[in-house]
């Protein structure tokens, strides 16, 4: 701020005031940026209240999985409103057609902000604990259901990876994965929100594995 405010005083006509346009739009811009983050997380904030009311079924199963059985591969970042819409999309887009499900989930490690081993462990119970609420759920609705999980600091591959080696235990599987999509979207959009689900998608297919991105809706 010091250097800014010098700056202008001192080199305001002599281009001093290309630096504060500059500042100011980039100010500018990483507020727009955070509103837009704000009002994104209000809309799955209200999905996930939405779907909190969701009650379990009544027709527990506690068989283990059949590897003969269709069986569906649901890619989850956690227990969240983003996670059970794609469940239940599935349910919507491809009525008894899965007896399986399995939710697969990365815990991605920041290797700038990574301070030990005791971390990685407190990360894998984390998700863990998330994944089986899923298994809870939809064997409380008379489907066979587990989960896999792994670790790593590229979610794409090691997503690719376990869901290549599910396909082998379970050869009649598809891989489903969701990705937020707006009203109307737009290059600022796009730009804001990675890619992941597509860049998944492009190495299963290669693989000749059936890949399916779901739409999550946001009203915003």
């Amino acid at each position: 701020m010091t250097i800014l405010i010098v700056t202008v005083y001192e080199k305001f006509g002599e281009g001093g005031w290309v630096t504060l346009v500059i500042t100011t739009a980039l100010i500018g811009l990483c507020y727009l940026i955070r509103r837009h983050y704000l009002k994104v997380r209000k809309g799955v904030r209200q999905l996930e209240e939405i779907l909190s009311s969701l009650p379990s079924g009544h027709i527990p199963n506690e068989e283990p999985l059949n590897t003969n059985e269709r069986t569906a591969i649901i890619l989850v970042s956690g227990y969240n409103g983003f996670g059970l819409h794609s469940w239940l999309s599935v349910f919507r887009e491809f009525p008894k057609l899965y007896r399986n499900f399995i939710f697969v989930s990365v815990a991605e490690i920041d290797s700038g902000a990574f301070k030990g081993a005791s971390e990685i462990e407190a990360l894998k119970s984390s998700i863990a604990e998330q994944l089986a609420k899923y298994v809870k759920l939809a064997r409380s609705y008379g489907y066979a259901a587990d989960y896999r999980m792994d670790v790593g600091t590229d979610v794409v591959e090691v997503a690719t990876n376990l869901c290549q080696n599910i396909v082998q235990e379970f050869p009649k599987s598809s891989v489903f994965t969701g990705k937020l999509v707006f009203r109307q979207e737009n290059p600022f959009q796009r730009i804001l929100h990675n890619e992941t689900a597509f860049a998944i998608q492009r190495r299963l297919q290669w693989e000749g594995i059936t890949t399916v991105i779901l739409p999550v809706r946001v009203n915003i």
